[in-house]
């Protein structure tokens, strides 16, 4: 396998200026957090690239993809990227979550991005062909704006007739599925409602169980209970929120942030004393609401092989203050990591 590397250059200067001009467009921002002061700065390193690599186009040029919903991020990662690796080129063909896994499985994209886990499924057929699994990398909090089609934390709601206001993680799972330690919820009088209430049948409505919502769901809050019966399913958080509008003993869980004159969220707790949070960008940064989600980038590394060196180099670069700070500078997007949270995923590159 024959290498070229990209020019050395002086890099600071390009990190400097490129951030100063990112910062300056970030205070007119509606930011949903700023990155913490803690993050490293972004170090650039000198990089090799594989000319015999399947992710490179004819023309030489290095392919990135994944969701398209992190092309915001990838544009100006890039632009900073080619700063400070001149020689290199990179090309964004995100066709969409879907065809990442794939892809990524016969080394046609560098890395790519995902706003969910992958699922057991796409993890299997991954190690038939690799050997082992993707490696998983957390770039950020999930946003909690839908109005720019991102990966979102999800949140519960109920018909705005239901008087109820707070919920714990257990009695959501308790509502929605089946076989729970301390028994299943069919009606509102179990979660102490009275009166009229105090019979009406629960009515749960979400995704399938095979969805990006449903797997994180199985695997993070059910513990791999089945949904109950009484479940109905819908395929996207507007068919989810339109039927809970004409359900006033519906319980949902979707996408956050969609309340409306007719359904509100439910402040939730992991036990029963609280805190009770309804998932405000400072707690799904903090870690302190049950129901936030991530948004993972992935990437082939074949057994006994070290990570490549161009997606080791621009990983780094996303989990550095710079990188942090493009995500900051979406309106409404992506919540950046911590420091520490930050410092874990930057581990995962040199194991």
């Amino acid at each position: 396998m024959t290498s070229r590397s990209a020019p050395r250059r002086k890099t600071g200067s390009a990190v400097v200026a490129f951030l100063s001009l990112l910062t300056g467009a970030s205070a007119q921002a509606d930011l949903a957090s700023v990155p913490d002061p803690a993050l490293p700065s972004y170090a650039p390193v000198p990089v090799s690239l594989p000319t015999d690599s399947p992710y490179l186009t004819r023309a030489g040029a290095i392919r990135l993809g994944g969701a398209e919903h992190t092309r915001f991020l990838l544009e100006r990662a890039t632009a900073l990227f080619l700063q400070t690796h001149p020689g290199l080129t990179l090309v964004d063909e995100s066709t969409g979550a879907s065809s990442t896994l794939p892809l990524l499985t016969y080394g046609k994209l560098l890395i790519g991005s995902i706003g969910r886990p992958v699922t057991p499924l796409e993890t299997a057929a991954f190690k038939r062909v690799v050997g082992t699994a993707p490696i998983e990398i957390r770039i950020a909090h999930a946003a909690n704006d839908t109005s720019q089609h991102l990966a979102t934390s999800l949140a519960v709601y109920v018909n705005r007739d239901n008087p109820l206001e707070r919920l714990t993680t257990e009695q959501v799972s308790q509502m929605i599925s089946v076989g729970n330690a301390h028994g299943d919820y069919s009606r509102w009088g179990q979660l102490g409602l009275k009166g009229a209430w105090a019979e009406r049948l629960i009515h749960p409505i979400g995704t399938p169980e095979y969805t990006g919502f449903g797997i994180w769901m199985q695997s993070n809050q059910l513990a791999g209970r089945s949904y109950s019966a009484a479940y109905e399913e819908y395929g996207s958080t507007d068919e989810i929120l339109t039927r809970l509008e004409n359900e006033p003993g519906g319980i949902a869980v979707a996408a956050i942030g969609r309340e409306t004159k007719h359904i509100k969220q439910v402040a939730v707790a992991t036990r029963a004393g609280g805190p009770f949070v309804t998932g405000t960008a400072a707690q799904v940064q903090a870690d302190a609401y049950p129901y936030g989600r991530y948004l993972y980038f992935y990437l082939r590394r074949p057994p006994g092989a070290p990570i490549d060196p161009v997606a080791k180099e621009y990983l780094r670069l996303l989990l550095s203050r710079e990188g942090q700070a493009m995500l900051a500078a979406q309106p409404n997007g992506y919540i950046p990591l911590t420091a520490a949270e930050a410092a874990v995923e930057r581990a995962k590159l040199n194991q």
